[in-house]
């Protein structure tokens, strides 16, 4: 169990800031009616608001009043037809406790897609820097690795299984190695075949 004290809101709100930024989106000026801790982001793709409540309540009474904030900005800014403006996300956030009672209502508020999507994070899952990316995954580049070079499983132990059964080592391993290079496995047995005879 960590003993770790949780985040605040100012951790939260600069953890957000920076994997965002390092996600692809620029910090845009947030408009002066805007109240409260929020942070304004857009990339090439799309457009977040970011919000952050210190307490559940405040964030259950209050986020459709930034969710309007939010729309009215979409619609000043882009025309209707511009795919942008259809990827509006409201990150609603806070480092407050939810009772058990409430977790329904933290449900709904997730599935809520009307006017924009909805990311909503409260005290309990944004306790560290880790939950505070976890809560922004849908809004940030998926993390793919390069396929490896390196031949593993299966394919490692065919030529010994393939042994067992009377097949001979070194087809199997040029096999395996055409398969791995995207040749034409069957071209390659033949040669292999050829150069046996």
């Amino acid at each position: 169990m960590s003993t770790a004290s949780p985040l605040t809101a100012t951790q939260v709100l600069a953890a957000a800031t920076e994997l965002l930024e390092s996600g692809g989106y620029s910090v845009v000026p947030t408009p002066m009616s805007w109240q409260g801790a929020v942070r304004l982001f857009e990339d090439s793709y799309g457009i977040v608001a970011l919000h952050l409540y210190d307490t559940w309540e405040q964030l259950l009474q209050t986020w459709h009043v930034t969710q309007g904030q939010l729309v009215d900005l979409i619609s000043e800014h882009l025309s209707r037809p511009e795919p942008k403006a259809w990827e509006g996300y409201l990150a609603l956030f806070t480092t407050g406790p939810v009772t058990a009672s409430d977790r329904t209502s933290v449900v709904d508020l997730r599935y809520d897609t009307n006017r924009v999507r909805k990311l909503v994070s409260t005290g309990e899952e944004l306790e560290t820097l880790e939950d505070v990316r976890v809560a922004l995954l849908p809004l940030l580049p998926l993390d793919l690795q390069p396929p490896s070079t390196a031949r593993s499983g299966l394919l490692d132990l065919l030529p010994e299984l393939m042994a067992d059964d009377d097949v001979p080592r070194e087809f199997v391993e040029e096999l395996v190695s055409a398969f791995a290079k995207n040749a034409s496995i069957v071209e390659r047995l033949h040669e292999a075949r050829g150069e046996q005879q």
